[in-house]
């Protein structure tokens, strides 16, 4: 999928995960936790593409995410020539290690450790890399100023405003980052390429078996089944969870209601 579809998902799962799975109710006590949380989510699910050398993530920070990029890329091919199966025939290089659930998890876990040894650095540095993807992800939709500078605001809007700081992130800042990834890999797996969600699970002899849906319910990435009806539902999804997830949006949004249902029964 493209970058904005990734975005969205990512955005609808943090706010789903947020509302719905017991566990993750701490993070609803402001609307800016909600928030923030269904941002790095949003941000995140852009990250896989970094072992692609074009990609919206491998261009986003100039020399720092190539470099990341140049590093992952090979990494990702020597693990899947060291694991491959007899009838995995691909390169590892795009979608291999960073489109699994278990690169996902291995990351997530990694930010956890490192935010626990290193404390605010970490969490910061975090939180503006998603910020910013999420933001440059989203830019087909809404385009704007420099995601980069964007990005620097709200980060130390989330400091300074946000009740905890970055620092009420470092409960859930990996898990936010694995869910975002894995989503992206979810949503590769939909289009005709599909992903290697399930390595290293031997599936018809091969570890790197691109899971994907049924073959008739599969779209070309940037096609128009993408442009025309995954990309508005997912908005439609982000906008309606917003409403019944976020403190304080759905009142106001009935309150809004019934001033508009008064008006017209007025006039």
């Amino acid at each position: 999928m493209l970058g904005v579809s990734h975005a969205l998902s990512g955005a609808a799962l943090g706010l789903a995960v947020v509302g719905l799975v017991p566990g993750f109710e701490e993070n609803g006590e402001s609307a800016g936790g909600v928030l923030t949380f269904a941002a790095v989510c949003a941000g995140a699910a852009l990250l896989p593409d970094l072992d692609h050398p074009s990609s919206t993530v491998t261009r986003r920070f100039a020399a720092a995410s190539w470099l990341a990029s140049h590093a992952v890329r090979p990494l990702s091919r020597l693990v899947y020539d060291l694991t491959r199966g007899r009838r995995d025939t691909g390169r590892g290089s795009h979608r291999g290690l960073t489109h699994t659930v278990v690169g996902a998890v291995l990351l997530g876990l990694a930010l956890n450790l490192a935010s626990a040894r290193f404390g605010t650095p970490v969490l910061v540095g975090t939180l503006f890399v998603c910020l910013a993807l999420a933001i440059k992800g989203l830019d087909a939709l809404v385009p704007g100023p420099p995601s980069l500078v964007i990005a620097a605001g709200l980060t130390y809007a989330v400091e300074h405003f946000v009740p905890g700081g970055t620092a009420a992130t470092a409960g859930w800042l990996g898990t936010a980052v694995t869910l975002g990834m894995v989503v992206h890999s979810v949503g590769d797996a939909v289009t005709e390429s599909g992903a290697p969600l399930l390595w290293p699970v031997r599936i018809r002899q091969r570890h790197w078996y691109p899971v994907g849906s049924p073959r008739p319910l599969r779209f070309r990435t940037g096609g128009k089944v993408e442009a025309w009806l995954v990309a508005p539902a997912l908005t439609l999804a982000v906008f309606l969870l917003v409403a019944f997830v976020v403190p304080g949006v759905a009142p106001v949004l009935l309150a809004v209601r019934a001033q508009v249902e008064g008006l017209i029964a007025g006039g």
